[in-house]
């Protein structure tokens, strides 16, 4: 009787198991709400996607320092239990400033830079 209960409850842990050593590599965007265009306000985003683990760190960089005023949306997850965030915040372009998202995850080996191209 013991073992009848026994060998499901190992079965189901080993599909657990399976299930959380799928790594996905994350797919990153950056990109504005608007069309860029010098001394005008815009909203800059990056938006991580397709990753696994949930555990991520992003970073939006101005001239490779980070920002400080940015906002982020709550970890959310798709159908197929990958994981989604948008990171956003407001910035004026001027031509001269670069802007960048920094993404570090188990999956790379090191970090991610996906820089905006601000098309004038």
């Amino acid at each position: 009787m013991a073992r009848a209960v026994f060998l499901p409850c190992v079965a189901f842990l080993l599909c657990i198991a399976c299930l959380e050593a799928i790594q996905k590599t994350p797919n990153v965007q950056v990109y504005s709400r608007y069309p860029a265009v010098k001394g005008k306000e815009n909203t800059v985003h990056c938006y991580v996607e397709n990753f696994h683990p949930p555990k991520i760190n992003i970073t939006l960089l101005k001239d490779g320092v980070p920002m400080t005023d940015v906002k982020q949306s709550d970890l959310s997850f798709k159908p197929d239990w990958t994981f989604e965030r948008l990171v956003h915040a407001q910035v004026t372009p001027d031509g001269y400033t670069e802007y960048a998202c920094k993404v570090e995850h188990i999956t790379l080996p090191t970090p991610k830079i996906v820089k905006w191209e601000q098309d004038y």
